[in-house]
């Protein structure tokens, strides 16, 4: 499938002191499973499996 980029706006004290301690591959990727729970959680089962189907072609 392909990716696309997200940006977000944040209070930049927060973001640097969770960078001190958490390296920027952790970040992304704990960022990358909250939108993956939050796919999971809000789009209908039938829609997950289509957009599966159409990944797999």
């Amino acid at each position: 499938m392909k990716t696309t980029l997200i940006l977000i706006y944040y209070e930049m004290e927060k973001l640097e002191a969770l960078r001190q301690f958490q390296n920027v591959a952790e970040l992304n990727a704990d960022l990358e499973a909250v939108l993956q729970a939050l796919y999971e959680k809000n789009v209908p089962a039938e829609v997950q499996e289509r957009i599966e189907s159409a990944g797999n072609i």
